[in-house]
């Protein structure tokens, strides 16, 4: 939970999130972990999401990276949704081993809240990057998506 009562994991009714919903078969399953301004995770890739044998699909690290970074407004009790991202990619990441994505507040405004993350490989070493731009969703559309799902609602309402 956050200091502002929001869980940064998913345990809800729905679940089906692809980077983090417990409950999609073919997701990354991704659990956060927030301390001191900063949202991390951790993912070891299976070979089902390389791209150049042996390597992790860029478009699955950029999700690593989304969804970091769109966490970090939960630690203000708000949700956000992807208005722009830009991703800087700087070394291959092996299937197999564990990386670790973290993200901070980078700033905001007139309704939007930028964030900056990063893909670390053992030793610390970065493999890529991003600065993202998000939207902040309101009440309604919040309540409009989840209203299939009473255990979203209670969450999202929180």
């Amino acid at each position: 939970m956050t200091r502002q009562g929001l869980s940064l994991n998913d345990e809800t009714d729905y679940g089906l999130c692809f980077a983090c919903g417990p409950r999609n078969p073919w997701g990354l399953k991704l659990r956060f972990e927030a301390d001191d301004g900063r949202v991390s995770t951790s993912f070891t890739a299976s070979e089902e999401y390389q791209g150049y044998p042996g390597y992790l699909h860029g478009g699955v690290a950029g999700s690593l990276l989304d969804e970091v970074m769109s966490r970090v407004s939960l630690l203000e009790g708000r949700w956000t949704m992807t208005a722009r991202m830009e991703v800087r990619f700087r070394l291959p990441i092996p299937v197999g081993i564990e990386v670790t994505a973290e993200a901070v507040k980078a700033g905001a405004s007139r309704g939007f809240l930028e964030a900056r993350a990063a893909i670390y490989l053992p030793g610390r070493r970065t493999a890529a990057s991003a600065l993202g731009t998000y939207a902040y969703v309101s009440h309604e559309a919040l309540q409009e998506m989840a209203s299939p799902y009473p255990g979203l609602v209670r969450e999202w309402m929180a």
